[in-house]
């Protein structure tokens, strides 16, 4: 299963499980508290859902190539406002291999 479909089935239970939460298990008092974990619990499928389908999670995964202190610039601002030559790439801009690990 792709991870958009994960997302989507993940969104639609999570749907049902709060429609199923806050109409047919808050009114009744005995079940208050059940209702309220289920409710929290829909809400965790939606955004996780929500999260997969929109790929939030793929750029974890990714490491970037440029160096995380200039930005891939190779050149930062100093404190008193002039512009450095970047100590952790040395100027060039890419990230360093022990940056990806």
């Amino acid at each position: 299963m792709k991870r958009n479909q994960k997302g989507a089935l993940s969104i639609i239970i999570g749907l049902i499980l709060f429609l199923l939460g806050l109409f047919v298990l808050l009114p009744i008092q005995q079940l208050y508290l059940a209702s309220l974990f289920v409710l929290f619990i829909a809400c965790v499928l939606i955004a996780v859902g929500g999260a997969l389908m929109k790929e939030i999670d793929a750029s974890l995964e990714t490491p970037s190539e440029d160096c995380y202190y200039c930005q891939g610039t190779g050149m930062i601002t100093s404190g008193t406002g002039e512009k450095e030559t970047c100590p952790r790439c040395g100027g060039t801009g890419l990230a360093r291999p022990d940056d990806y690990e």
